[in-house]
């Protein structure tokens, strides 16, 4: 037994220790956030995995989506939304340990080149010609919910809502417009930027037709003692990250 026992021991100190394996990996922070985030985030990501000695792992969709996912057990220590009411509903469901707004959007109308040529306002949107409008599921896609309310505060819902064509995220929105499967679309300003040439921006919504697009951050309650999570959470409201989602178009709360 005893010869049993010390070949244990040296296989464990050969294997550099039992039971010290978890110690030495890399910890983890699963982030859920808001599909528009996408490219600032890539950016941020790079950056904060070169400074920290931690793995991001990001996972991106429509808020909506992301926040029953949380709802129903996934893994997730934060969460970057595009609208305030899912942070809010997941605090109600005691899934926030702390939160803060952190970003502002913009709500655009936009064309393919062609289809600009002949489009000035949003009023233009009912047009015979308009072969498609895009738009995010209003259930589950924040951009969408502020589209609805651009529409229904324009008076136009009505007659417009024939010639919509639902995203699951905005990004679905914009790639819709980029490859001519629709006329035009409603997106945040920050995804249209990504596009160059691909599509025009038309007309900015105006800021009394739909809710205030802010972006809140919260550190979920499973992560409150995740000190990596905690940590990244509070760097993300510092000068050098908000400096890069401003240059993606976002703007600091």
């Amino acid at each position: 037994m005893k010869k049993i026992g010390y070949s244990v021991i040296v296989t464990c100190l050969l294997l550099s220790g039992c039971g010290t394996t978890a110690e030495d990996e890399t910890p983890e922070i699963m982030v859920m956030a808001a599909a528009s985030l996408t490219d600032a985030l890539d950016e941020i990501k790079a950056l904060y995995e070169e400074k920290e000695d931690v793995e991001l792992v990001i996972n991106h969709g429509s808020s909506g989506q992301l926040r029953e996912q949380i709802t129903r057990g996934a893994p997730a220590d934060l969460f970057l939304s595009a609208s305030l009411s899912d942070m809010e509903r997941l605090g109600e469901e005691d899934e926030v340990y702390e939160s803060a707004n952190l970003l502002l959007n913009q709500l655009v109308f936009i064309a393919t080149p062609e289809a600009a040529e002949d489009l000035n306002e949003w009023n233009d949107l009912l047009s015979e010609g308009i072969q498609g409008i895009a738009m995010g599921n209003p259930e589950s896609v924040p951009a969408g919910k502020y589209a609805l309310q651009a529409f229904e505060s324009l008076d136009i819902w009505e007659e417009i809502e024939a010639n919509t064509r639902y995203g699951s995220d905005v990004r679905q929105v914009l790639t819709y417009v980029e490859t001519g499967n629709t006329d035009a679309g409603l997106v945040y300003e920050t995804d249209a930027l990504t596009s160059g040439d691909e599509i025009v921006i038309v007309d900015h919504a105006p800021e009394d037709t739909h809710d205030p697009i802010v972006y809140p951050i919260g550190l979920l309650e499973d992560a409150a003692e995740n000190a990596a999570a905690a940590e990244f959470y509070q760097w993300l409201q510092t000068d050098e990250p908000l400096e890069i989602f401003e240059s993606y178009g976002f703007n600091r709360n």
